[in-house]
């Protein structure tokens, strides 16, 4: 009972940390975006040995920009219910540096520093990841945004350090009068340790009812689940997103 109590608190404590920070940047910014999702998806690799287990997975998330650069922060929370099982918490915070603005014709609409920061607890492990490195957002006709990252990668449980590769898109569009919107990540890690190479990608299609709620599907695929050499995840997602 205490165990799981304590597994309860981290996950909780987790979550006000992340509450804080999107507070904190949304009266700070000159812009910013918070959303909450609800997914349930299928067949994710994380039961015992890997097993196919089905989760509901809840998020928050927030995007604020400022005078000097921006910032994004999410948690995802996990069948907090089971926490002597596939239940947790994981949280990840960014920070972006503008040090060149582009030019609105060109290529490139600005040159980033980045710092980011993994945060991880669950029944495996409980650990902080710690990446840096540049960033660049690219002007890509008819995106709402179009983000490559390249980052130095610590993982404190495993030997040697990793190179990070992401890829963020936006892509709005219509269907008659109706909005959709294509959007999601695409992350390579280098091997690091004893893991290998692994690729995550989520890619999202979402109508968009009104200016807050959208509801859509998003696919996840992780070839070597956390850098596991032949465990490969492919799971389907409902979603439903509130932005404020």
């Amino acid at each position: 009972m205490f165990k799981n109590m304590n597994k309860l608190v981290k996950t909780a404590s987790i979550g006000l940390v992340a509450s804080a920070i999107i507070g904190s940047n949304a009266i700070a910014a000159n812009w910013s975006s918070t959303k909450v999702e609800g997914l349930y998806g299928y067949d994710y690799k994380r039961g015992p040995g890997f097993s196919e287990v089905n989760e509901g997975i809840l998020t928050l998330a927030n995007a604020s920009g400022f005078d000097w650069g921006d910032t994004f922060v999410f948690i995802d929370t996990t069948n907090v219910d089971d926490v002597d099982g596939t239940g947790g918490a994981h949280m990840e915070f960014s920070g972006r540096y503008n040090f060149h603005k582009g030019t609105k014709d060109g290529a490139i609409k600005g040159f980033f520093g980045i710092v980011q920061a993994d945060i991880t607890s669950n029944r495996f492990t409980q650990k902080i990841t710690k990446m840096a490195g540049l960033s660049v957002d690219w002007n890509m006709p008819g995106m709402r945004f179009f983000k490559t990252h390249l980052q130095y990668r610590d993982d404190p449980t495993l030997d040697g350090t990793s190179v990070q590769f992401n890829l963020v898109w936006n892509k709005g569009f219509k269907v008659g009068e109706q909005d959709f919107s294509f959007e999601g990540f695409l992350d390579y890690t280098t091997s690091e340790g004893t893991t290998v190479s692994n690729t995550l990608a989520q890619p999202q299609l979402l109508w968009h009812a009104n200016k807050s709620l959208a509801i859509g599907i998003e696919y996840q695929y992780w070839k070597n689940r956390l850098g596991v050499d032949g465990i490969n995840e492919s799971s389907p997602q409902v979603m439903v997103r509130w932005t404020f």
